[in-house]
């Protein structure tokens, strides 16, 4: 997970500077003619498209158009599953991963089998592995007799969404959604084109230690390169295609059928590096109630985790959160369902109009429905929440600077705070501008159908707003 600490204090230094700086102008310096006027270029975009603005220090209205009509709002998603986070679990909650051994250590063996139980944690990298496996050493173990056994009973068993398109499935963007993940539940596959007819290409795989079969079918090609890769049933990735002879090599990123066997498989390879010999299989298994528990491990504070959630889209955070507080508030199995409901009622209780639906975290379902003047309640709530507002404003890509808004908006530098979203047939950018005229406007622009046309009437109002 990329660090962010060290720019949180200086961005959230520029948000209260912004807020506490006396307004020499007022919110009627918004040029709405040239605004509706952009929008009444194109008749047939007028209902495809919800625009709202708001002051963020009294939440008043600055300019309204298709404001209280419900959208898909793609990625926008993310802000309410952020903001419902931040508030129902706090900031410095932590998910935590617990290890056992289901017959204690005799003579440097661990008997019964190494038991995993996973409450959620998106955010597990090599790293954390490695770190687990030091504990695990340090307690003296050698040996660990049994195999390893996976406990995902925290959720429930659905991995995919309602509204997810099948077609994602393997997609990087779109992994499965389980109590128990590793890496994102995702690798990324570099290709290599073969140096002569009948050999191999050559696959290097991030993280190293990938445990499923590849089987490769690559050329070379002297025309455009076209490489494809994708799990069989049999959980082998199969790279299909051909590799131009100007490019040598293609990178893809795929996310794996089964998130249990991707952590334990690589876990017992890092346990072997590490010297522990580990006998048995891999399986699924509920830790049984004599086992011992050795270790803990948790994750960063969720205020940490949310910036990356945020700065780079990362869809399965927002899943392991929504099914986390299904989990924790219900007191079933985390699902979207329970998750939902405790989110969407929280929303409610904090402002938001009573006819939005939510289906999943991130956004990727097409059957969330949102309004802009809903988005950017909970915008207004979270700036003035001082509970959560500097992990979330600081959060959210910044223009110009840092993740997904790092090559956008770069004459607004600095000045547009804003997440973005995208899925077939729907575009939102929501966030905050802090203007020159020292005013924070909150702004939410969310379009249906609309296609790329969106980009320019968000550039023209977001230099509206700033200048």
């Amino acid at each position: 997970m990329k660090n962010y600490k060290k720019i949180t204090l200086v961005l959230y230094a520029l948000v209260l500077f912004f807020t506490f700086l006396p307004a020499t102008s007022s919110h009627a310096d918004v040029n709405k003619k040239k605004i509706l006027s952009l929008i009444s270029k194109n008749t047939s975009s007028r209902k495809k498209i919800g625009i709202m603005i708001r002051s963020a220090d009294t939440g008043k209205t600055v300019f309204r158009y298709n404001s209280k009509k419900n959208f898909i709002p793609a990625s926008n998603n993310k802000i309410l599953s952020s903001v419902a986070a931040l508030s129902l679990l706090g900031k410095d909650f932590r998910f935590k991963t617990e290890f056992y051994l289901g017959g204690g250590i005799h003579s440097n063996v661990g008997h019964g089998g190494l038991y995993v139980k996973g409450f959620g944690d998106p955010s597990i990298d090599i790293k954390n592995l490695r770190d687990i496996v030091g504990e695990i050493k340090a307690l003296g173990v050698t040996r660990i007799d049994g195999g390893i056994y996976l406990d995902g009973s925290y959720f429930d068993e659905t991995y995919y969404g309602k509204g997810w398109n099948s077609e994602w499935y393997g997609r990087s963007f779109c992994p499965p959604i389980a109590a128990i993940s590793f890496n994102y539940n995702k690798a990324k596959i570099r290709v290599f084109a073969p140096n002569a007819r009948g050999m191999s290409a050559r696959v290097i795989t991030k993280p190293a230690e990938f445990p499923f079969p590849i089987k490769s079918s690559v050329y070379s090609t002297s025309r455009k390169s076209g490489v494809t890769a994708k799990f069989n049933k049999q959980n082998e990735l199969k790279i299909l295609g051909y590799i131009s002879n100007r490019k040598k090599s293609e990178t893809l990123e795929v996310s794996v059928p089964d998130p249990f066997f991707y952590f334990g498989a690589v876990l017992r390879q890092v346990l072997e590096k590490n010297g522990i010999e580990v006998s048995g299989s891999i399986n699924r298994g509920i830790v049984p109630k004599w086992a011992g528990k050795i270790l803990t491990h948790y994750s960063e504070p969720l205020g940490t985790i949310i910036h990356e959630y945020n700065k780079e889209s990362v869809n399965i955070i927002g899943e392991n959160i929504v099914k986390v507080i299904g989990a924790e508030f219900s007191n079933t199995p985390g699902s979207w369902e329970s998750g939902v409901l405790v989110i969407e009622s929280h929303l409610r209780r904090t402002g938001l109009n009573g006819n939005f639906s939510l289906a999943d975290g991130s956004g990727l379902s097409r059957l969330n429905r949102v309004s802009p003047e809903n988005i950017t309640r909970a915008l207004y709530n979270a700036y003035n929440n001082p509970e959560i507002s500097e992990e979330f404003v600081s959060s959210l890509p910044v223009a110009g600077v840092d993740g997904t808004l790092k090559k956008r908006f770069r004459n607004l530098k600095g000045r547009v705070y804003a997440k973005t979203g995208y899925i077939q047939g729907a575009r939102s950018l929501s966030g905050y501008v802090f203007g020159k005229n020292g005013r924070v406007y909150i702004f939410s622009i969310i379009s249906n159908g609309m296609g790329t046309r969106v980009k320019a009437l968000q550039n023209t109002i977001l230099r509206e707003l700033a200048y």
